[in-house]
């Protein structure tokens, strides 16, 4: 059988969902919805444990992983906050336990996702809020009990700034009628919303933290206005190389600080150029050294026992696209969504949450709070006044809140790029504050 046919076969069931064992505890629902012609979107929905007759009870989270070429089924899962971790023990803070919780390989080409020809590519992020809002009409169809839970769009890095865009389509069509979904609220942490705020953040950041001197302070912020100077003559994807160096300037003057976490400190190698960073991007936006002795390589698993379960095609390798789902989204990559972000607070009536962890550095605190504070919206005057509450949880410190209107930040303690990860108890601050659970 020809590639081309059996791939042909693979598309007609595509949109079919399997509901069996799966992979690990509790009941789960996953499979394949054809998005376009040639491009195959995989979702994988574990329903929550909680004491509750129907699952559908409990509100539904969409968690949607960065890079952009990230895995939700993947990273998401087994690093942040499914039932199982890399040792595939049962990970205590599962966000199951008290959420239906809805994994999905986004962009097509990450993770089990594939396209049959590499036209079928995103190359920016409205076509993405396209595949998502099709996938997420097939999937009330496949499991229409869901059509009336709160719907929540939960989106890490890259997978922030794809959430925003998604959540105001699919609010949209909601309200036209094109898609029964109760769609309620939207979550940015550690997220790629303005790329240039970020990266003129990186060096006064790493100053202030004492992971640079003085010289190496104005090298980094030499190369990071140099990024923005490109950027601003509409040079995008240039600009999406030059961020590549500014990371690669960072890593030479601090000796090789953990772009996710300063905290800890990056493997260094002759190996490390461009195209390794950029690649970063995609498949170590979440592990570090403290994750490096887990049982199980996270590529092995997903191309094992996982893709075994769950009746993945033999033809489909686990993250075999990703850097192709990068290298498409390049000239997309710095733009900023700061205009969907406003559009959000100004014409839905949708929770919008920014959450950061404190020791992130590709996404830190300092940079988000530049775009934040440059958001134009008709209750802003109330969020800069709104006095910035503690949360404690234990008699532990985890972090600090503040709120106005539909818009609360969260700033998370001891947190780096995966807040879910690092800190679990400053997590359930900001999920209660959405959900309320």
């Amino acid at each position: 059988m020809t590639r081309f046919v059996l791939l042909c076969l693979l598309a007609l069931i595509a949109t079919a969902a399997t509901k069996g064992k799966g992979f690990g505890p509790g009941e789960q629902d996953y499979g394949y919805v054809t998005v376009r012609d040639g491009a195959h979107m995989f979702w994988w929905l574990f329903h929550t444990t909680a004491d509750v007759a129907d699952s559908s009870e409990r509100p539904l989270i969409m968690w949607l992983q960065g890079g952009p070429g990230g895995s939700s089924c993947g990273y998401g899962n087994f690093e942040i906050l499914g039932p199982l971790d890399l040792d595939l023990n049962l990970r205590n803070t599962t966000w199951v336990n008290d959420f239906n919780v809805l994994f999905v390989d986004n962009p097509v080409g990450t993770g089990y996702s594939y396209v049959e020809n590499p036209s079928l590519f995103t190359t920016d992020n409205k076509q993405i809020a396209a595949d998502l809002l099709t996938l997420m009409k097939n999937f009330y169809e496949q499991l229409p009990q869901f059509k009336k839970s709160p719907f929540y769009i939960y989106g890490q890095s890259y997978g922030g700034k794809m959430a925003v865009d998604f959540a105001h389509l699919i609010y949209k069509e909601s309200r036209l009628g094109n898609i029964q979904s109760n769609i309620s609220g939207v979550a940015m942490g550690n997220s790629w919303i303005s790329p240039v705020d970020s990266v003129l953040s990186w060096a006064p950041f790493l100053y202030q933290v004492s992971l640079v001197d003085d010289k190496g302070e104005k090298e980094i912020l030499s190369q990071a206005e140099y990024t923005k100077q490109v950027f601003d003559q509409g040079l995008y994807e240039q600009a999406t190389d030059e961020w590549a160096t500014t990371e690669y300037v960072i890593l030479d003057k601090t000796d090789g600080v953990d772009f996710y976490n300063i905290l800890t400190k990056m493997e260094r190698g002759s190996s490390h150029n461009k195209r390794t960073i950029k690649q970063q991007a995609v498949d170590r936006q979440t592990y570090n050294k403290y994750y490096s002795s887990r049982a199980y390589d996270l590529d092995q698993l997903m191309n094992g026992i996982v893709k075994e379960a769950l009746g993945i095609p033999r033809t489909v390798h686990w993250g075999s696209q990703s850097g192709d789902v990068f290298d498409y989204l390049a000239v997309d990559f710095m733009k900023p969504v700061i205009d969907v972000v406003e559009t959000l607070l100004n014409e839905t009536n949708l929770n919008v949450h920014v959450y950061n962890g404190n020791v992130d550095l590709i996404v830190d605190t300092p940079g988000q709070m530049v775009w934040i504070n440059k958001l134009k919206w008709n209750e802003s005057a109330d969020f800069q006044t709104a006095p910035r509450k503690t949360i404690w949880v234990n008699n532990i410190m985890e972090g600090y809140e503040k709120q106005g209107g539909k818009f609360t930040m969260f700033w998370i303690n001891v947190a780096g790029h995966s807040v879910p990860r690092d800190n679990p108890a400053g997590s359930r601050a900001f999920l209660k504050s959405m959900t309320g659970f």
